[in-house]
């Protein structure tokens, strides 16, 4: 894939620009170390794995982009057209495929290309223990970014009747750029997610930080994958295989400035030393007349969050910049490990989506009970009193969708739940300022079913893999 960018050295090379402090994964620059000698003890596959975690960080894949265009794609967020209108053809829905999600594109496909590389040499290793963590990271790795790129591109299983029939993204299981590669079905992405995950599951160490896959982070992750292609059991007793409670209520404002890791399932390691990744900036930049937002908090979801949710201070502030008050989106503004502004430890997935994924499933089979109490786990651990009135039916599977949105907003998942639901996105017809006053969105509606919901395959992509497709609609 990306013949157009890369060649196999580079991107190992690019993998070797970390290597292993036992205790916090420092990644620090590494020799340039050819392919032809690459991968030969324990050592070089440690620091290639060391590389998958290092390229996850990319500024267009979890470094800062996916961190930012799902929420601006849907209806958490807002332009603020007085800033430098970033994003713009990305929250008007005008991308195309000379205008869409290529960089985003490019750096998943490069985690899967060196996961791919790793798992071609993985029988150098012995068997044991060691082998089989080895292999598990870069299992986990492939599967989670073909997952992401096939969100973005295709259509999610439970989105529409046809949509395991329908075009996925390509699946790549070789390091070799020269392939070109047809588009697989959403079935079959989905399938060869769930078997990397299920088979990284069986092999993943438990001794893992959680600063690398491990146990909790790749079952959690299962529960994510089940619920989006409606396995609902599965789901459920991924969810229960996940031994990390949710953030206590007093913890929570330190997940966001990395001063507690409470409740954090997988996270990826970013350091000013480092990997050096502001990923606040899609968001906003903080200068010295105050913060500077691209984006801010849609009006009408901002008032949803009430006084007593601890996550409204921790994910918003609201101040002036230069004269008008808007309400900033700080959930990834400060560290208290990092002097950079908006280099924070990115959280992959914590054990408050694992419940709601539980909470939700559970719902989905008429099982309110259960359900309720997968939600009540983290509504108890979010409001100075627990909101909730022992909800049943529709309006517990309101209740978990509004929890769903007020825990993960900001954090690239708003899109992706809208999405899978086959839902219309909607946006309230409110200004950029926090009164919201000020320039409503141009176009404030986007149709359930609208091929809008499936980006388009960058040009670049077709040109150089002309085995691929285009969406409908571009």
């Amino acid at each position: 894939m990306k013949k157009y960018t890369i060649v196999l050295s580079t991107i190992f090379a690019m993998a070797f620009m970390s290597s292993c402090d036992q205790d916090n994964l420092n990644l620090n620059p590494f020799d340039s170390v050819g392919v032809d000698v690459a991968l030969n003890t324990q050592g070089d596959f440690d620091i290639a794995v060391n590389g998958l975690y290092s390229m996850m960080i990319d500024e267009q894949y979890y470094g800062a982009d996916f961190l930012s265009f799902p929420d601006v794609l849907a209806d958490n967020l807002i332009i603020n057209l007085d800033a430098r209108q970033t994003q713009r053809s990305t929250f008007e829905w005008r991308y195309n495929p000379n205008d869409t999600r290529g960089n985003f594109m490019a750096d998943a496909y490069d985690v899967v290309q060196q996961a791919n590389f790793i798992l071609e040499n993985i029988d150098k290793l012995p068997a044991g223990a060691q082998r089989n963590n080895t292999e598990a990271q870069a299992l986990a790795a492939r599967a989670l970014a073909h997952f992401n790129l096939n969100n973005v591109f295709g259509k999610i299983p439970t989105q529409d009747a046809g949509a395991n029939a329908s075009l996925g993204i390509s699946l790549n299981f070789a390091s070799d750029i020269r392939q070109t590669l047809a588009r697989n079905t959403v079935e079959a992405v989905y399938n060869s997610v769930i078997n990397d995950l299920e088979e990284a599951a069986d092999k993943i160490s438990p001794d893992n930080g959680i600063e690398r896959f491990n146990p909790d982070a790749i079952n959690g992750l299962l529960s994510r994958v089940y619920l989006y292609n409606g396995e609902w059991q599965n789901a459920v007793d991924a969810a229960n295989a996940v031994s990390t409670s949710v953030a206590d209520f007093g913890n929570f404002t330190g997940i966001w400035d990395d001063s507690s890791d409470d409740g954090v399932l997988f996270k990826l390691i970013n350091r000013d030393a480092d990997t050096d990744i502001s990923t606040a900036v899609p968001y906003n930049q903080e200068l010295t007349a105050g913060i500077f937002s691209e984006y801010v908090v849609d009006f009408g979801f901002f008032g949803q969050y009430s006084d007593q949710d601890v996550r409204k201070g921790a994910f918003i502030q609201t101040s002036p910049f230069e004269g008008d008050t808007y309400n900033h989106v700080v959930i990834h503004n400060n560290s208290s490990i990092n002097m950079g502004s908006g280099v924070v430890d990115i959280k992959v997935i914590r054990a408050a989506e694992v419940q709601l994924n539980k909470a939700e499933a559970l719902a989905n089979m008429n099982m309110d009970g259960l359900a309720l109490a997968a939600l009540d786990l983290v509504r108890e651990q979010r409001y100075v009193v627990n909101p909730g009135g022992g909800e049943t039916g529709q309006a517990l599977k309101d209740a978990i969708q509004l929890e769903r949105r007020l825990e993960l907003a900001f954090q690239g998942h708003r899109f992706f739940d809208i999405k899978r639901q086959g839902d219309a996105i909607t946006r309230t017809n409110a200004g950029q300022f926090a009164d919201g006053t000020g320039t409503p969105p141009l176009f404030l509606t986007l149709p359930a079913g609208d091929c809008k919901f499936e980006l388009a395959i960058p040009v670049t992509e077709i040109n150089v893999n002309p085995a691929s497709s285009q969406n409908p609609c571009y």
